[in-house]
């Protein structure tokens, strides 16, 4: 006969397994655990061995402040923590772990022995669980710490065993994992070997750019600009690239909120944010931020992995870390200031100095290491500014150009470089003033020689950056030009979608879309910006309402007026295949130089590049 009751209580054992489905999803999930238990207790020293890229071997040792006997027995229970005691703790959590599932987990798909002490003074504890069932138990000596030997993950599991990817693979999440917690806490000694071979080996140092070449190299943090930003609830410190360094893919962002390594969409939305239109499409900026905050402002208790969080005021965080960025990468100073530095971060740390005390983490009190900037036309430049009024060079309308000076010679001079086959280099945090402009090549890019070498300038990019930002300052002074419509146009929407529009009224009108609510869901459009006029008023409202519903976007409306604003630079800039005069030329350069981001253009390009002399030279076999 057929039992009625089919509800019952999964055993410790089940509930443990499939626990460790959610907990313990390759090596790298226990690497992270175990490193997050030793970073909670105090370690400041962590020693990280494998085998066959985790699969086989395990060992994780610490010098923290170990375990007694008693909660060495206690620690591969369900639920057993030392980090939480009540509810207050959980809404206001600051260890990296909490939960209390780690441990079991890992003791259930695996064979593992835990070595720990408390007192150097008095004997350590060694507990032997295969499977989840404690096989043996003893006394030790070691010193005051904690060594976790994990042997054959998923011995238990072969489904799961079979579904890891080749060491290779395996190995490389255990070295990125490891990365992130060491870039976390660059207080920490950390030492990284696989199947005996180095992989990472960093020693503790107040300075955090130290801890980022060490594991990232020197080079990288040549094209590093400092960030620093506070206010009563949020503090934001670190390093992002400029703009014209950036990478394929995301995976060089590494983004702390209370010195925990998260990936969260509105962070990962406000970073981009921040660089607006200053990245090619497809290409990443490299960050190392730190994002500190109110405990009670921010819940990690979303999922089991703990790298999803979700913030009590979303808006707002995605608002400060935008402009935070945006600010960092307006000043676009770097990092380090002279090769003299960039040469100390290959090695040791040293001790800090004038040049780079601004670097010591957490003060980040570093401002600008250039100096006042020369005038663009010094007295003693052979380049003189120019005479000629240029108005109608940056007129809305086409201008008429003029014949190229000095064209001739500046393509001789680049066809040149065919035979040195010269790397060219996008450029950030030159002064255009240190090259003399020789002329153009093919009538759309401008050629400078100068000290580093041969400097190759877009001329429709370079105008449409000025453009851009002339477009950009007028809509921040709100001296946008506005068009009244001869006719309102009646626009209708769901529900749901007028009340989230309802609230962004004022913020329409502010960037010149004046809406008004007309019946029950209805909304009569009665003007637009000027630069929108030919534009379906009815169609950018839509996109807008749509961007602000799903994608929760705060700046919506102010991102679709920038795409246009870029649109709208890019055609009004001089194009391609049009002759200018050297004093046209001269003009552009000293306006370019004028603008916050004379790198890039709005969508991202690289607006000059860069033929280096030692490349030059290297190639005549003169170095």
């Amino acid at each position: 006969m057929e039992k009625e009751n089919r509800i019952q209580v999964l055993s410790d054992e089940m509930a443990n397994k499939i626990a460790a489905g959610e907990v313990i999803e390759r090596p790298a999930s226990v690497v992270k655990e175990l490193l997050e238990n030793s970073i909670d207790a105090g370690a400041t020293e962590i020693t990280i061995e494998i085998e066959a890229a985790g699969k086989e071997r395990i060992k994780i040792s610490d010098n923290g402040c170990g375990m007694t006997v008693e909660d060495a027995k206690m620690a591969f229970q369900r639920h057993a923590t030392s980090k939480l005691y009540d509810l207050p703790d959980l809404e206001a959590i600051q260890t990296l772990g909490f939960r209390g599932e780690a441990l079991p987990s890992i003791a259930s798909v695996s064979k593992v022995l835990l070595t720990t002490s408390h007192d150097e003074n008095t004997s350590g504890y060694e507990i032997e669980v295969e499977g989840g069932k404690t096989v043996s138990a003893r006394e030790t000596a070691r010193p005051k710490g904690t060594t976790f030997e994990i042997r054959e993950l998923f011995y238990n599991t072969p489904a799961r065993r079979k579904f890891l990817k080749r060491d290779s693979t395996e190995a490389s999440h255990i070295v990125q994992a490891t990365t992130q917690q060491a870039l976390a806490h660059p207080e920490i000694d950390f030492n990284l070997t696989h199947n005996g071979r180095k992989l990472i080996n960093v020693r503790k140092s107040e300075q955090f750019l130290y801890r980022i070449a060490e594991i990232m190299g020197a080079d990288l943090t040549k094209e590093l600009v400092p960030v620093e930003s506070s206010d009563n609830s949020y503090r934001l410190e670190g390093y992002v690239s400029n703009p014209v360094f950036t990478r394929g893919t995301p995976s060089s962002q590494y983004f702390f909120v209370n010195n925990r390594f998260i990936k969260d969409k509105v962070i990962l939305h406000a970073i981009q944010q921040g660089y607006s239109h200053l990245l090619p499409k497809g290409q990443y900026p490299v960050i190392f931020l730190y994002f500190t905050m109110d405990p009670r402002l921010v819940d990690v208790n979303v999922h089991p992995a703990k790298a999803e969080v979700r913030f009590a005021y979303q808006q707002d965080v995605h608002r400060f870390v935008s402009e935070a960025i945006r600010q960092a990468i307006a000043q676009n100073e770097p990092a380090i200031k002279s090769p003299e530095t960039n040469e100390n971060l290959s090695g040791d740390s040293p001790p800090l100095n004038e040049t780079n005390k601004h670097l010591e983490r957490p003060s980040f009190q570093g401002h600008s290491h250039f100096g006042p900037a020369e005038p663009f036309w010094p007295g003693n430049d052979p380049v003189k500014a120019p005479q000629k009024n240029l108005d109608i060079f940056y007129s809305n309308d086409q201008p008429k150009l003029a014949g190229s000076s000095g064209s001739a010679s500046a393509q001789s001079c680049l066809g040149q470089t065919a035979i040195f086959d010269g790397k060219l280099l996008p450029v950030s945090r030159l002064m255009y003033s240190e090259f003399e402009p020789l002329g153009q090549l093919n009538q759309s890019f401008i050629i400078m020689q100068g000290p580093r070498g041969i400097l190759v300038v877009d001329q429709h990019i370079a105008h449409e950056r000025i453009l851009y930002e002339r477009f950009r300052d007028s809509a921040k002074k709100r001296a946008i030009e506005v068009q009244k419509l001869l006719f309102p146009k009646s626009i209708e929407v769901l529900p749901e979608e007028a009340e989230t529009l309802l609230p962004h009224l004022e913020m329409l009108l502010e960037l010149g879309l004046e809406l008004e609510p007309f019946g029950t869901n209805g909304f009569l459009l009665r003007s637009v910006p000027t630069i929108l006029k030919k534009e379906d008023g009815e169609e950018l409202v839509r996109d807008i309402v749509n961007e602000l519903q799903i994608q929760g976007k705060v700046d919506a409306v102010k991102e679709k007026y920038e795409d246009l604003v870029v649109m709208m630079s890019c055609r009004n800039a001089i194009k391609i295949n049009h002759a200018l005069d050297m004093d046209q030329i001269r003009k552009l350069l000293y306006d370019l130089e004028q603008t916050e981001m004379p790198y890039t253009c709005p969508h991202g390009r690289p607006i000059s590049l860069l033929i280096e002399m030692d490349g030059i030279l290297k190639k005549f076999l003169r170095k």
